[in-house]
């Protein structure tokens, strides 16, 4: 039957029916593989290509995938790494007022669809009339290079001091910012993720130097390149800590002695990370006034994001 059946079928017909049940073969053939492969003996042999990617919707780049052999396979480090995130410390030692204020995006949202970038973005105007009220009401902005000796005693500080830093080193920074900050003749911190500098809407180092010859912005390390570190292994939190470090200082030419943590969040190992490599002091994102000697690993600040009013503003201080 079959026979009479292909007798009567034209070439054309017969070659394609042929094709058809030739590529069925070998589907079969290659699916009866694969799951003798990934069966559980043979499963572990297979090489590790895997990645883990930390995406963050308002900043594609940030997506930079981490093999997974930086992971921290440690089964205890991890489990410190999802309770230890930053909650609010009692100040220890020496206290002194000194609100530290966050910024991250200074430009309007270019994605209205992107809500989560809304509440990050402060709009140039809005900035203006936070930087007038500050220098309106005689506040002194000054850097972590005044905060830390004046908590170890050795300085005292000016009336109304205030730290302004911005974290990540978006090009808007030396755009909307930057003009303002130098209106005002203010001080402020940029925190870098070296790794990120000179790609796409980030700061360049041309720009970095420009900013740091006016003598009112200095910068600081963010990691080299934003992954969250309590999710690292050792070598790779060193890899990340120390390479931010070494860049900046390489570029600038001053030292850098303090870190802003990637997503605020932090544990026992990656402030010993800090400290073994140089870092005198680092901040981190819970809300607190109040800067002391037993929080210099973990110095509050307060957020200032696309919904924080002028009355709003003025509360942080």
């Amino acid at each position: 039957m079959l026979k009479t059946f292909f007798l009567h079928l034209k070439w054309r017909e017969a070659t394609l029916i042929a094709v058809f049940f030739i590529s069925l073969i070998l589907l079969i053939l290659q699916s009866s593989y694969l799951f003798t492969l990934l069966t559980p003996h043979n499963i572990n042999s297979l090489p590790k290509y895997g990645l883990k990617t930390t995406t963050l919707s308002t900043n594609p780049q940030k997506g930079i995938p981490v093999n997974s052999l930086v992971v921290n396979k440690n089964t205890e480090a991890t489990k410190a790494s999802k309770i230890n995130y930053p909650v609010p410390q009692i100040p220890m030692g020496r206290q002194i007022r000194v609100p530290i204020l966050n910024y991250h995006y200074i430009g309007n949202n270019p994605n209205p669809a992107d809500k989560a970038r809304d509440s990050l973005s402060v709009s140039p105007d809005k900035f203006a009339a936070e930087m007038k009220y500050l220098a309106d009401n005689h506040y002194s902005t000054i850097t972590f290079d005044t905060l830390y000796p004046a908590l170890q005693g050795t300085i005292s500080l000016p009336p109304k001091p205030i730290i302004l830093t911005f974290d990540d080193g978006y090009e808007d920074f030396f755009y909307n910012a930057f003009p303002i900050l130098l209106q005002y003749h203010l001080r402020a911190v940029s925190f870098i993720p070296t790794g990120l500098m000179n790609q796409g809407y980030y700061l360049t180092w041309d720009q970095i130097r420009q900013m740091q010859r006016s003598g009112l912005i200095s910068f600081e390390a963010h990691s080299v390149h934003h992954y969250q570190l309590t999710s690292l292994s050792d070598y790779a939190l060193k890899a990340e800590i120390v390479g931010s470090k070494n860049t900046l200082q390489a570029e600038l030419g001053v030292p850098v002695n303090f870190f802003a943590y990637p997503y605020g969040t932090y544990d026992g190992r990656v402030i010993q990370a800090l400290k073994s490599a140089g870092f005198i002091g680092a901040t981190s994102t819970w809300a607190s006034k109040i800067q002391s000697q037993g929080t210099i690993f973990y110095m509050p600040r307060m957020r200032v994001g696309g919904y924080t009013d002028l009355n709003s503003f003025i509360s942080l201080l």
